[in-house]
């Protein structure tokens, strides 16, 4: 009998879940003639002895959020780290303390529509029969939808001391990060110093930008006579130079409102930002030491104080229901300090939804993917500022535009051509299967090529491809632009993107993505609300709240005896 030598593996999946036990190498600092022995106590403490013969207990390793991010032990994090500084009970604990904190919360559009699909749902959801029940009770005239189901969350929380009604909306400054994005773009496509390396990968999801980070291959060295060959080779992590630089939507709406409530609050009571995210990794995302705010006494605050995922959150509306309200619904206070503040933020607006005027704000969507549509937004504006070409919000609609899924519907890869007739030509002569346009040689070459990639395992890919470009780009004494396949990335750790987020509620993706995009369309910057943010950023708060950096995190060895199997 005859085996293949060919390894294959079956019904392999995006899941990565995390460490049970955190296995980053605790360094103990040693000297000579230190420390001569160490027992373990009845109670399993660690006493060492050193040369005189004293005794002293050695302290317990603490590993908090900074020490997953400074690691490159696993590809996500540890999850018991997680929930212990961002749970419920933390929140729970936030609004009994009114008298210290004004909480304000953010809810993001992709945790709205899957606690909106699970409502619809009615008794054959998971949702607690508490939750279902009380929004029955508002909803008989509204109906169930995302403007409906925010409104009940928002005056559920505020009778419990949430200062904030209504909600605070992402959507509101993914419009900012969008309009930002697209620019920084087209600065890179024209070779301006300070903007990210062609092709630009998006850096707003976290479990992304963490794997990026932990993530070094070599790329061989030319030599002075422009040989690969005589050249030594090196590791770096050549994926940051390539990220975007701008901030996600819930990093510049913390960063935004923290400044503009100068940091901490007034006096008495500091402001307190909670969002609720799709995502567990956004957790990740709030710890990151860019996103702290440093006070002239030293202490540091975070920006983004909690983040809870959209089933957390569902266990605090449960929570809450079981209590008494402590504060009438309508319960607000004209002098509140945060309320001014936030009104001259975001406009006359969102006071008028705040005060349950008609012609409030309106929860709506931009085109594209669930995930924000980062590739539409940028290719429609670089297709503009570059090359004169008009496309319509839905730039696939286009017939300039042409759509190839790579071998799984994870991975779109959207071409732009200068005219119908080169579209239709090139629909023709591309490649079959999972080849990109570019490397399959096609002709007419398209203006631009853009890229929509969800999952770990297309991650991999477009990892891959980059890496190769690298190495071309070397030994042909090229450019990595010349050789990527791809020129802008919208790329997210998620299969399906942020609407499928692990957070996220067990409902279909269908029925999220179909409550989803049921939201009315708005182009970029169009709302009034988001108007006003984008026009409150001077050109240095521009550069402290709409960017951000990244840092290599270095190989940690790990000895494998240490691992459990």
């Amino acid at each position: 009998m005859h085996f293949s030598t060919a390894l294959k593996i079956a019904d392999v999946d995006d899941y990565i879940s995390p460490s049970l036990e955190c296995m980053k190498p605790v360094k103990i600092p040693r000297s000579v003639d230190e420390t001569k022995s160490i027992t373990i106590g009845e109670d399993g403490t660690y006493v060492a002895t050193n040369e005189s013969g004293e005794k002293y207990t050695l302290a317990k390793a603490k590993i908090d959020l900074n020490d997953c991010l400074s690691c490159s032990g696993c590809i996500t994090t540890a999850e018991t780290v997680l929930v212990s500084q961002h749970s419920v009970d933390t929140f729970l604990n936030l609004l009994k303390e009114r008298e210290k904190y004004e909480v304000v919360v953010a809810l993001s559009p992709q945790s709205l529509a899957s606690l909106t699909a699970s409502l619809q749902r009615g008794s054959e959801s998971s949702l607690p029969q508490r939750v279902r029940e009380a929004f029955a009770k508002v909803s008989e005239e509204s109906g169930t939808t995302m403007s409906s189901v925010r409104t009940f969350c928002a005056r559920l929380l505020h009778s419990h001391g949430a200062v904030s009604l209504p909600f605070l909306d992402t959507t509101w400054s993914r419009d900012v990060t969008l309009a930002v994005t697209a620019k920084e773009f087209v600065s890179a496509f024209a070779d301006h110093s300070g903007a990210p390396k062609l092709p630009i990968l998006t850096g707003i999801c976290p479990g992304w930008v963490c794997y990026a980070e932990k993530t070094h291959f070599k790329v061989p060295s030319k030599s002075t006579s422009g040989d690969v060959g005589g050249g030594n080779s090196r590791e770096e992590p050549f994926l940051l130079q390539h990220i975007s630089r701008v901030r996600s939507p819930q990093q510049l709406l913390a960063g935004v409102l923290k400044r503009a409530a100068g940091g901490t609050g007034d006096s008495e009571r500091r402001l307190f930002l909670v969002f609720v995210m799709p995502c567990y990794d956004k957790k990740l995302e709030a710890s990151r030491s860019q996103f702290l705010l440093y006070g002239g006494d030293g202490v540091t605050t975070k920006e983004a104080d909690l983040v809870l995922g959209t089933n957390e959150f569902v266990t605090v509306l449960d929570a809450i229901l079981q209590k008494p309200t402590t504060l009438p619904v309508d319960t607000r206070s004209e002098d509140n300090p945060l309320d001014q503040r936030l009104s001259q933020l975001l406009g006359r607006e969102w006071k008028e939804e705040a005060e349950g005027k008609d012609g409030g704000s309106r929860t709506y969507r931009h085109a594209g993917s669930g995930s924000g549509g980062y590739a539409f937004a940028v290719l429609r504006h670089a297709a503009e500022q570059l090359f004169h070409i008009h496309l319509p919000p839905v730039v696939t609609e286009d017939p300039r535009v042409l759509t190839r899924h790579l071998n799984n519907h994870d991975l779109q890869e959207i071409l732009l051509f200068n005219s119908v007739e080169e579209c239709e030509a090139a629909d023709r002569s591309a490649p079959a299967g999972h080849t990109p346009y570019r490397h399959a040689g096609a002709m007419p070459t398209p203006l631009l090529a853009f890229l929509v990639a969800n999952g770990f395992r297309n991650i991999q890919t477009v990892v891959q491809q980059l890496k190769r470009a690298h190495i071309k780009a070397h030994s042909r004494c090229s450019t990595v632009r010349a050789e990527a396949p791809f020129d802008f990335v919208e790329i997210m750790a998620c299969p399906s993107g942020c609407l499928n987020g692990g957070a996220q509620l067990k409902t279909d993706l269908p029925d999220v993505s179909q409550v989803y995009f049921s939201l009315e369309q708005q182009d970029i910057l169009q709302s009034e609300i988001s108007k006003q943010l984008h026009a409150s950023l001077d050109p240095i708060s521009k550069q402290r709240v709409c960017y951000t950096t990244y840092k290599a995190v270095p190989k940690v060895e790990i000895n494998p005896s240490v691992l459990k199997w």
